[in-house]
């Protein structure tokens, strides 16, 4: 008896825009931070999932400026920088830079761009 396995069928019909195909404009080079005696990483806000950077714009500026930065870690990076003390001062000036590194300008959102 042979085994019969599911096989996705080819889309072979006609679209109008090739989704797929497209790729980003900028390197998307992660941005990499010093703080509190160790290094963090966060990936380019030009690859963060949008759907995710919605959902926590959905909470108001503050909201999605911290979502920003949960996502941009990830989950691992996230838990660990949650634990530091971080003045809002170092908030704004980590913002500003990370928005900097990914071709942003000031006051400029991610969302802003869609």
């Amino acid at each position: 008896m042979t085994t019969r396995t599911a096989t996705k069928r080819t889309d072979d019909s006609p679209f109008d825009f090739n989704l797929d195909a497209v790729q980003s404009e900028v390197e998307l080079r992660p941005f990499r931070v010093h703080f509190d005696g160790r290094r963090w990483e966060f990936a380019h806000m030009e690859g963060l999932n949008i759907w995710d950077l919605v959902e926590a714009a959905e909470g108001g500026e503050v909201a999605a400026m911290t979502g920003v930065f949960r996502i941009s870690l990830g989950a691992d990076q996230w838990e660990e920088f949650r634990k530091v003390k971080f003045p809002q001062y170092k908030m704004k000036a980590l913002f500003t830079a990370y928005r900097e590194h990914c071709g942003l300008e000031p006051g400029e959102s991610e969302a802003s761009g869609i």
